[in-house]
């Protein structure tokens, strides 16, 4: 059995031949839920989607978060994605023993639940 070769970026994709990347889908993009959430919150989304390489669960802390956007701004996209059904929370930090938050990915924006 071959591996299939993945084809390399494009110039206009990125400036890196081989780069990270994350799966975006149509399905997601053509979503009512998905449409309504601040254009901040899903670029928050999109790094968290980044750093999960791949993996539902994750760790993911408020110091990352702030390096895309405001802390405030990152809190309100944190409240909003799990409000609407997009992350979970496995386990919240409260700081103390610098242990980051840690979030999962949920198809609860899915569903067409009235958020």
């Amino acid at each position: 059995m071959s591996r299939a070769l993945k084809a390399p970026f494009k110039d206009y994709e990125g400036i890196k031949s081989k780069d990270k990347y994350i799966r975006l889908t149509k399905s997601m993009m053509d979503n009512e839920n998905f449409k309504k959430l601040k254009p901040s919150t899903v670029i928050v989304y999109m790094y968290m989607k980044l750093w999960a390489n791949g993996e539902k669960e994750f760790d993911y802390s408020k110091s990352l978060g702030s390096k895309v956007v405001s802390q405030m701004t990152y809190t309100n996209a944190i409240k909003e994605l799990i409000e609407k059904g997009f992350i979970e929370r496995v386990y919240f930090s409260d700081g103390g023993g610098h242990r980051p938050n840690c979030y999962k990915f949920s198809d609860k924006w899915t569903k067409n639940l009235p958020f």
